[in-house]
């Protein structure tokens, strides 16, 4: 006879680098869209308008399974035009310092650039991976060639990227990957993807809607997997977010990202944001899911003040039925997002 599995919480974490907060919410831009530098014209009529800004649902039509399942049965957190307040704690509003506030719960002023060296602060990944009852239960698959120092996979024992066995990480094997470590039966996973990131940098902005369309498919399939496997199922929380945000202007701002401090230290780098910083790009968003989290935890959210990114670790922590405090005290403090027992 199989032996029914124990009952653990488990945890699955995604990040989408730099995906901006109104096409989540808002769908799909139809003035970057009409706009030949971001879009081909061709393109626009023939499938960023009837895909993306037909519909009368542009919101959903981009992302169905967070305007879907995770908006009913959890918490989609981050409509600035609702006056739901997200934004990440550090200053500097790009992608190391971005990813340390999410893994450690606290930004580090130290971090100033996107180097690919060690990390020095501890994440919750690798406190997570200390303990016996996690030890070699997370893992980690990214897009990006800086996630095994932002981790610090050398000195925290975690397998970052080692499924890739030394391929150059792409959006299509992080997602094969990903799936994978769910198929091994981790405790803990972390799925970290890039292309939306790369392709707003580029300014190719229907392959950036396309890319956040398939990071929400993934999503769903994610999701199915889980609820299928009894070791997972009714034990594990999804929680998804973003690194940073975006420029506010369609204009083109929307591509960029960064903060006013990194262009004092920079000031010869993108000039015309020397005095504001790209304005709205520490606006992120957040989405949670899974047998602790309350489907009325936005309006706990809300009450809150402001979501902040630095709130991340103490959630998965806390999903995870443990005391985010052992961890570290200084940290921000969990989102109201919780079922009461």
């Amino acid at each position: 006879m199989a032996q029914t599995p124990p009952v653990e919480p488990k945890l699955v974490l995604v990040t989408m680098d730099g995906v901006r907060w109104q096409e989540i919410f808002r769908g799909a831009d139809p003035v970057i869209a009409a706009d030949a530098r971001f879009v081909e014209p061709d393109l626009n009529a023939d499938v960023v308008k009837p895909v993306y800004l037909d519909p009368t649902d542009r919101p959903a039509a981009l992302a169905p399974f967070l305007h879907g399942v995770v908006a009913r049965d959890g918490v989609l957190y981050g409509n600035d035009d609702i006056g739901q307040c997200a934004h990440v704690a550090n200053d500097m509003w790009f992608s190391y310092p971005g990813y340390n506030e999410i893994l450690t719960g606290k930004a580090d002023a130290r971090i100033v650039e996107n180097d690919d060296i060690p990390n020095a602060n501890v994440t919750f990944l690798e406190y997570l991976n200390r303990r016996q009852d996690f030890r070699d239960k997370v893992t980690m698959v990214g897009t990006w060639t800086l996630f095994p120092n932002i981790v610090n996979a050398s000195r925290s024992g975690i397998p970052v990227n080692a499924a890739f066995a030394g391929r150059y990480p792409t959006d299509v094997l992080t997602a094969r990957y990903g799936l994978q470590a769910i198929r091994d039966h981790m405790r803990v996973v972390y799925i970290a993807f890039g292309d939306t990131d790369e392709l707003a940098h580029a300014g190719d902005y229907d392959q950036y809607l396309q890319a956040i369309e398939r990071g929400d498919d993934y999503l769903r399939q994610l999701w199915e997997t889980l609820q299928a496997d009894p070791f997972y199922r009714g034990q594990t929380t999804l929680l998804v977010t973003t690194d940073h945000g975006r420029g506010d202007l369609a204009t083109g701002a929307w591509r960029d990202h960064s903060a006013v401090r990194y262009h004092q230290l920079n000031p010869t780098y993108q000039p015309e944001y020397n005095e504001t910083g790209v304005t709205g790009s520490d606006k992120v968003w957040f989405a949670a899911i899974g047998p602790s989290i309350d489907p009325a935890g936005e309006t706990g959210l809300a009450a809150g003040g402001c979501a902040q990114t630095h709130q991340l670790a103490a959630t998965a922590l806390t999903a995870l039925g443990l005391d985010w405090q052992d961890f570290a005290s200084d940290i921000g403090k969990p989102f109201p997002v919780f079922s009461k027992p």
